[in-house]
């Protein structure tokens, strides 16, 4: 199978699925940014109340920048907030009793930054509880990472050189970057569970609930699209070795 089959099968497939999934994010959460969650406090203070509610008061909060950076690292036990969800661009002058969610110089949080914040909170609780579906993706980390990275170069450097050994090894070893794809899908499923838990606990009911849901559930369909997307590149791949096995 030449470069055409891969643009047909893998290429333009990932593109349109990848394409879909950053769509329904940036529309989800444009349009229920723009919506007040109720809760008056800013972001900072949100996470820390919702993390010490859950008694995870040795995770510390940083600010990070970017666009829906926000993620929680278990290996530093640290909650990150994005600029973009903090509305604070700036982290040089970070104050976290300055900082509004969502909305900057306002004293209300959004719905979608809400979300967004307590589903990190989710990963930090799935942490401490040693949620199976965690403990087995940071163990395939390293593996993954490899998969994901040089991996691709050994299996077309095995297939241009003949060398169908470093071919096959380079194709299982992306197949652990696979694998962590799909383990990652019960990982954020299961925070964005927890997510809307903690929000309606808050009050967050009716239209803002609906509004929390729509955005966790695009935010998951990243993780799904990356999933197939990896799918579609392994199986392409592992043609390509069987063909020249033939």
């Amino acid at each position: 199978m030449g470069f055409m089959t891969y643009v047909l099968l893998v290429m333009l497939p990932s593109i349109a699925i990848t394409g879909w999934a950053a769509w329904r994010v940036r529309s989800a959460y444009s349009k229920w940014s723009k919506v007040d969650s109720g809760i008056n406090m800013s972001a900072f203070d949100f996470a820390r109340r919702l993390l010490d509610h859950q008694g995870l008061h040795d995770v510390k909060i940083e600010p990070v920048q970017g666009q829906l950076t926000d993620h929680y690292d278990p290996r530093g036990k640290v909650l990150r907030v994005s600029s973009a969800v903090s509305g604070r661009p700036e982290l040089g002058s970070f104050d976290p009793n300055e900082m509004a969610l969502g909305v900057p110089g306002g004293e209300r949080l959004s719905v979608a930054a809400a979300a967004v914040i307590a589903h990190e909170v989710g990963h930090a609780l799935q942490d401490r509880e040693r949620d199976p579906w965690m403990a087995v993706r940071q163990t395939i980390v390293p593996v993954a990472q490899f998969g994901s990275s040089i991996a691709p170069w050994l299996i077309i450097g095995g297939l241009i050189f003949n060398f169908l050994n470093l071919a096959w090894i380079g194709l299982f070893a992306f197949g652990a970057a696979v694998v962590f794809t799909f383990v990652t899908l019960p990982v954020e499923i299961g925070a964005s569970g927890k997510a809307l838990a903690f929000v309606g606990n808050l009050g967050m009911m009716g239209e803002r609930q609906v509004g929390a849901r729509e955005v966790l559930k695009a935010a998951a369909w990243t993780y799904v699209a990356g999933a197939l997307t990896a799918l579609l590149t392994f199986l392409y791949y592992l043609f390509l070795l069987m063909g020249r096995r033939d």
